[in-house]
């Protein structure tokens, strides 16, 4: 049975005020609460924009998955965007078409030209990558009013329609904006970058909307990219140089720049008028979302090494070796997660109490539907090997899969945060989260918590965190749940930490 399409006469007060807003600011800056309806604000204006002849052709990037599931299912979920003519410009190796002329390629070069099974795998993988190229070019030619691509392609783009010289496109959508954090307009290589693309795009624009849920994860100096694309750099200045000479200053270690006095204050009354926000309680009366610690305490002869491990950047038991701080951040998460990563890239096996403890929760479930947020490949590995029934998000067709989670057929979904985090849907399929390992990673933390605790969700969401006793869990997880928290800080924070108990030749 098909869901019913929603009216427009459903979107909230707030959404409505926003679509006025894109349709009146050629360059808008929205950094509303994740879970808020940004997408379906956005395609609203969108529609209007379009009936009105304001704008011809309109150009979205979104991250891969969400531009594959989130912006299709979302125009096509309201009846009122349910009219827009739209395509995605992507061509991948599981594409049915794709795989139906690698497979005719090879039939061809078997039977009609003689090859063996070799040769004629690797003339039918030519094949393909050429019908992938082609495709891609033909859907970037649709006629469709909206085009949606992913941000990897977006140079390609770029690229594909001669520099500028034919971009058809005279309204920019950039879904998860935070993505021009770095500011930087050509890679090593010389190539441009995404951001490089939207700052030149932005010339050929008469309307660009940026959409983000965490418009500064790792501080003020962020926003400057954002406003680049928004105004060409108008309010906060045409070089990033220059924005940080005005604003910031090196911290005494010469490493990180921090923000002046009155920065704050200064740079968002520069960006008032085009920048807009709202707190989550203003937009959406949610459930409570209850966040739950779950301890588990490693084996002493496990701890005895993490402790030698964390002081002296070497584990001759695993084999492993940190070759600076930073590394040895993420070595003791992963210590703590039950694994370690070798020099050669294999995993050496180290504890289950992860595992043990993720069963518990599954048991305690009862069935209920379970979204657990992994961190390494090895922590997939062995739960799935554990849990023979779990479904990987991101594997296969992610629209079917979401699907099936919202529905209610999915009892364990395992995702990596990078993944699901962005615009995802997975209000409807369950309440129960589990960070099997932590991250420090503020965006990725605060993006994947609102998978469940969102708009359309009905129950009360018990975000489970597994945390090791002892270990590296414990500085990041305060760090992450403080309300407020910047990147900054938790870096910061969880260094000092370490240095202190280094040389004090003890762990806590």
């Amino acid at each position: 049975m098909s869901t019913p399409l929603r009216k427009r006469e459903e979107l909230r007060s707030y959404q409505r005020i926003f679509v006025n807003k894109i349709k009146k600011i050629p360059g808008i800056i929205l950094a509303l609460p994740m879970g808020a309806g940004k997408t379906a604000t956005t395609l609203t204006a969108v529609l209007d924009l379009l009936d009105d002849k304001k704008v011809k052709k309109v150009l979205i990037v979104a991250p891969r998955l969400v531009a594959e599931a989130t912006w299709p299912d979302e125009i096509m979920s309201w009846e009122h965007t349910s009219l827009l003519t739209w395509t995605l410009v992507r061509a991948t190796d599981d594409d049915e078409d794709v795989i139906k002329a690698r497979k005719e390629a090879y039939d061809t070069a078997r039977d009609l030209i003689g090859m063996d099974a070799r040769e004629a795998r690797n003339w039918a993988g030519k094949r393909a990558t050429v019908f992938k190229s082609w495709k891609r070019a033909k859907l970037a030619r649709s006629d469709a009013e909206v085009h949606i691509i992913n941000k990897e392609a977006l140079p390609w783009l770029w690229e594909f329609f001669g520099r500028g010289k034919h971009w058809p496109y005279d309204m920019l959508i950039v879904d998860e904006a935070s993505m021009f954090k770095n500011g930087k307009m050509r890679t090593a290589k010389k190539g441009i970058t995404r951001f490089g693309v939207a700052v030149k795009a932005r010339k050929y624009a008469k309307r660009v909307v940026l959409l983000t849920g965490t418009p500064a994860p790792k501080g003020l100096q962020n926003l400057w990219g954002l406003a680049k694309v928004a105004d060409g750099g108008e309010r906060l200045g045409s070089s990033k140089y220059w924005f940080l000479q005005r604003w910031f200053v090196k911290d005494y270690m010469g490493w990180n720049w921090e923000p002046r006095p009155n920065a704050q204050t200064e740079i968002m009354d520069r960006l008032s008028d085009i920048m807009f926000s709202l707190e989550e309680g203003d937009c959406v009366d949610l459930p409570p979302i209850n966040n739950i610690e779950v301890k588990v305490t490693l084996p002493k002869r496990v701890m005895d090494e993490y402790r030698r491990f964390e002081k002296t950047l070497v584990s001759e038991l695993y084999n492993v070796e940190a070759v600076n701080r930073g590394v040895l951040h993420m070595k003791l998460l992963q210590f703590a997660n039950g694994s370690m990563y070798q020099e050669d890239g294999k995993d050496v096996w180290i504890h289950d109490e992860k595992l043990e403890a993720l069963e518990n929760i599954i048991d305690e479930a009862n069935g209920a539907p379970v979204l657990v947020a992994y961190m390494f490949k090895f922590d997939l590995d062995r739960i799935r090997k554990r849990f023979k029934h779990a479904v990987v998000f991101g594997e296969g067709d992610v629209r079917k899969t979401k699907e099936r989670w919202n529905r209610g057929e999915i009892q364990l979904l395992l995702a990596h945060p990078a993944s699901v985090g962005h615009g995802q849907n997975l209000q409807y399929g369950g309440n129960i989260s589990v960070w099997y390992g932590l991250t420090p990673d503020l965006e990725l933390y605060l993006q994947f918590n609102k998978r469940l605790h969102r708009s359309g969700q009905t129950k009360p969401v018990f975000n489970h965190h597994i945390v090791a006793r002892g270990t590296y869990d414990e500085d990041i997880l305060p760090l992450l749940t403080k309300r407020d928290v910047t990147q900054n800080e938790i870096i910061r924070s969880v260094k000092l930490r370490l240095l202190e108990r280094r040389s004090a030749g003890l762990t806590i």
